[in-house]
């Protein structure tokens, strides 16, 4: 079904406005309960977490809408997104406040796989967003909020990367990762950081980590160079 120009803008916006939320979240959660109630208890992060929580199922929401109007939509982008929701579904009810279903050992397996998915479904969700915003069918407007939605995308992927090291090395950043939404939130923040070209928050973080935040803001800087070289070429 062929979906208008301003239908494609209208779901960019939505995914953007959605990963917005998130990352502010991630960052300044932690922040405000310590602005606010002087420090973090275990009741004021799960509250925190469980709304962190509902701005990422909006988040998966919207990429479902965004990718569901795709010209290069296809069976492969389709079945790519029912793994990306299935591994979601797992980590999120594994992460929630509260839930302890599995062994530590077990769970630890389980979200490593868990993150694994992740990390592949968005991969492949950036490729198909950057086919369908260089198409030749694309306008100038659909371009740049394409291209703002996948810098996000980048963001939230990589997330997935430092979360994967943690539940190897449980201190790879200098923090016990307690496998739950918090921590994750923590690597997305950390990621946004990279990605912004500021200190992290983690200086006694091991080698792999900040070789992976190289790499992380190498290509988000390679993409913004390819995305002008494009755009100015037409």
């Amino acid at each position: 079904m062929e979906i208008n120009e301003n239908a494609k803008v209208n779901r960019f916006k939505m995914t953007i406005f959605s990963q917005f939320i998130m990352v502010v979240q991630a960052m300044l959660t932690d922040d405000i309960i310590i602005m606010i109630f002087g420090e973090i208890t275990e009741a004021s992060k799960s509250v925190g977490e469980l709304m962190f929580l509902a701005t990422t199922i909006w988040y998966m929401y919207s990429l479902f809408k965004m990718v569901k109007g795709f010209e290069s939509n296809t069976k492969i982008v389709n079945t790519v997104y029912i793994v990306l929701i299935t591994a979601f579904v797992i980590g999120a009810t594994l992460a929630s406040p509260g839930v302890q279903i599995l062994d530590e050992s077990v769970k630890r397996f389980v979200l490593f796989c868990v993150q694994c998915s992740l990390y592949y479904s968005f991969c492949t969700m950036i490729y198909f967003t950057i086919i369908e915003i260089f198409s030749e069918n694309s306008n100038m407007e659909e371009r740049m909020w394409g291209s703002a939605s996948i810098f996000l995308m980048i963001t939230i992927s990589f997330a997935s990367v430092y979360d994967i090291v943690c539940l190897v090395y449980p201190n790879a950043t200098g923090v016990l990762h307690e496998m739950r939404f918090h921590s994750y939130m923590m690597c997305v923040s950390y990621s946004l950081n990279v990605v912004g070209a500021l200190d992290t928050s983690y200086p006694d973080a091991i080698p792999i980590i900040k070789d992976v935040s190289v790499i992380e803001a190498v290509w988000s800087h390679l993409f913004a160079v390819l995305l002008v070289g494009r755009l100015l070429s037409k």
